[in-house]
């Protein structure tokens, strides 16, 4: 029997296969664009059941967040009807849904007033875990869409927010991501050909296209379309940042492309660490304190401590298990293997 952790979110599914002896066996992830519905989920839920070779004895341990998508009414529905689909997709109702400060809930028993302390809990899923396997440091899980910051010391979360309106307020949610970010909402002008240049307010170009320019991206992390529905090549992805921008990289000079993916890189690291130094400033933890970095864009969370001068810690290194050749690892999944180890405490 192996114990399965999943990790719903609202443009990614995620699960970690796990041994009763806590040893992490493999983690997997599909797109799962929630935004166009439920179906989506029951596609992509299907096919990890076959990567991870589920058997009826597995056991169930799930976290989301996905119920924000706007496919849903509202995050309550989102909740409700996420766990249904998941459950009608998995044939079973024995499945233990992470409630945060509630615990692990059976998912045929949720309360009306359960809904809240479900919603987009992974990141405490992930903290609780870290929190549990180092003394003192900060969380930064850096994903696709999205960087969660959390604080903790003494075995216990510094938090202060928990829904995504509360976490956003104190800068612990950031909605900036290493692949689905637009590259518009990453600067309100940059340094083009010797001028200040505004970026077009359309999606042309993401963040996937900036980290294949610098070369930090992993390929296989970036699981959506690109912008234009064009191929995923260093020179695609050049084509789509000079557009951002109004320009043709045929009439741009050498150099100049990459010099602007390095400028907007930095851009997004100002904002990220503007969240990271806003919790480091609370004196919760020693100045030696590490971070834990996790997310298929933990590069950036190794550059954040880099610039902090702490020690990093890669979320992969808090498991046992024996790294098997597959395209995504714990840290890249981290919610759900959490969760899976969370579930048998």
């Amino acid at each position: 029997m192996q114990i399965l952790g999943w990790d719903i979110g609202g443009a990614h599914l995620k699960v970690a296969r796990m041994t009763e002896n806590r040893e992490l066996l493999g983690v997997h992830q599909v797109a799962c664009p929630l935004w166009r519905g439920l179906d989506q989920l029951e596609t992509a839920v299907r096919e990890l059941l076959r990567l991870a070779a589920v058997s009826s004895g597995d056991r169930h341990a799930v976290t989301m967040t996905g119920e924000l998508a706007d496919y849903f009414e509202n995050r309550k529905s989102g909740v409700t009807q996420i766990l249904f689909q998941f459950t009608q997709t998995l044939e079973t109702t024995d499945v233990q849904v992470f409630a945060g400060p509630k615990g692990f809930l059976s998912a045929q028993s949720l309360s009306e007033e359960d809904w809240e302390a479900v919603a987009s809990a992974n990141w405490l899923a992930s903290g609780q875990w870290a929190a549990l396997r180092v003394s003192e440091g900060l969380f930064v899980d850096i994903g696709s869409t999205t960087a969660d910051f959390v604080l903790f010391s003494g075995g216990k979360l510094q938090t202060r927010g928990y829904s995504d309106h509360q976490r956003m307020s104190y800068d612990e949610l950031v909605y900036t991501g290493a692949t689905r970010t637009p590259v518009m909402a990453l600067a309100t002008r940059a340094p083009v050909l010797g001028a200040w240049s505004s970026p077009m307010a359309e999606w042309f170009a993401s963040s996937a296209d900036l980290y294949r320019i610098t070369g930090e991206l992993r390929e296989e992390t970036d699981q959506h379309p690109s912008a234009d529905g064009g191929p995923k090549t260093r020179e695609a992805s050049a084509r789509r940042l000079g557009r951002q921008f109004g320009l043709d990289t045929e009439s741009l000079p050498s150099g100049a492309i990459e010099a602007l993916a390095y400028y907007l890189r930095e851009q997004q690291i100002q904002k990220l660490q503007d969240a990271f130094m806003r919790q480091i400033s609370r004196g919760k933890i020693s100045p030696d304190a590490p971070v834990i970095g996790a997310g298929i864009g933990r590069f950036l969370a190794m550059d954040l401590a880099e610039r902090a001068r702490r020690p990093f810690i890669d979320f992969q290194d808090l498991f046992e298990w024996t790294p098997r050749r597959t395209p995504f690892d714990a840290a890249d999944c981290g919610p759900a293997a959490a969760v899976a180890a969370l579930s048998l405490a």
